[in-house]
């Protein structure tokens, strides 16, 4: 139900996005906002608490964040139908949405030491050849993988780390160990 939920809101604001007037600042004030919500889980609590009138929900949300934006409208308006505590997923539809239309693709790169610039363009410049979109890197280190990179985008996974390697050359000498 909550995945529904989100869609539905989600493909709402798209509409009001698409609208035109204040595109980037929707997008932008929504991940804001998110973010927000994202670092203070118990806001998320609080907003989801049947004891609450929409009213004290929005008094909380009014003490929070600037009142002058659609995405405050619309926060009020998930506070006033009881479905505030689904910002986070709805946030997340829509920019799957987002970066649908602008043709943008989220890529994750996990490396063991943190890129340096020359590799992180030439990696973007590769990735966006490749994908045919705009890249925007999240990169995470990992000091387990050894040494490598994993590169993750659209429920793909291509792990060319050291660990992946010595992982899959365990279980071919294990299987040669069976034969």
């Amino acid at each position: 139900m909550a995945a529904e939920v989100a869609k539905l809101y989600a493909d709402a604001l798209f509409e009001l996005f698409l609208e035109g007037g204040s595109e980037e600042r929707i997008h932008s004030d929504l991940n804001e906002f998110a973010g927000v919500f994202r670092d203070n889980p118990e806001l998320n609590e609080l907003l989801s608490a049947p004891l609450l009138t929409s009213e004290e929900k929005k008094d909380v949300v009014g003490k929070i964040f600037t009142d002058s934006s659609i995405v405050y409208d619309f926060l009020c308006l998930l506070c006033d139908k009881g479905r505030a505590g689904y910002f986070e997923e709805i946030a997340e539809v829509f920019n799957k949405k987002y970066n649908e239309y602008k043709n943008i693709a989220d890529v994750s790169v996990i490396t063991s030491v943190p890129l340096t610039e020359a590799l992180r363009t030439k990696l973007i410049a590769k990735l966006e050849t490749k994908l045919n979109k705009t890249v925007v890197l999240k990169e995470k280190t990992d000091a387990s993988i050894i040494d490598g990179i994993i590169v993750e985008y659209n429920n793909k996974r291509i792990d060319n780390s050291v660990r992946a390697g010595l992982e899959s050359l365990r279980t071919a000498m294990a299987d040669a160990e069976l034969s």
